[in-house]
């Protein structure tokens, strides 16, 4: 999930000119105050508290022995208020996340070629460039050459008909 996250972000990175005024109030100041974010930013908290939630869930799962129950009800307690406020934040953005991984995941089966250059060594595949790019050099050449010999054929045979 976390790297679906990271595509995500990538795909809608902010710009900073649409802000998004946020309003809440400071209890240690007992006044209401506003912060301006962009939607891209409060779409990264979205996809950053999803991905906290579903790590706690699968620590939980993994250790929930080990942590005791009353390290289990906390975690449960910190996973529950993170989606909440990530069921929130999309409702009030108007933001899907489960739509936005389904089309990153379309978007990245779509995308990859075998000669993506991902994991591979750049000497290797410089290499495969360049013999490509002399096939295709020797192809068009053998083309040329095959034009030429027709050419001369042609005038070959115009040649011996006029005599």
């Amino acid at each position: 999930m976390v790297k679906d996250s990271i595509g995500i972000m990538e795909q809608g990175a902010c710009t900073g000119t649409a802000a998004v005024p946020i309003h809440y109030y400071d209890v240690d100041r007992m006044q209401e105050r506003t912060i301006e974010s962009c939607q891209g930013d409060l779409t990264v908290i979205c996809n950053v508290l999803a991905d906290y939630a579903d790590m706690l869930d699968e620590l939980l799962q993994a250790d929930r022995e080990r942590l005791g129950f009353c390290g289990a009800m906390q975690y449960e307690r910190m996973r529950d208020r993170c989606r909440k406020i990530t069921a929130g934040l999309q409702e009030k953005t108007g933001y899907d996340r489960a739509a936005a991984i389904e089309k990153c995941r379309r978007r990245a089966k779509r995308s990859r070629k075998a000669d993506d250059g991902v994991g591979e060594d750049a000497l290797v595949l410089a290499a495969r460039r360049r013999g490509a790019a002399q096939e295709a050099a020797k192809q068009s050449a053998d083309a040329a050459q095959e034009a030429v010999q027709q050419t001369e054929d042609a005038a070959g045979e115009n040649k011996a008909v006029q005599t």
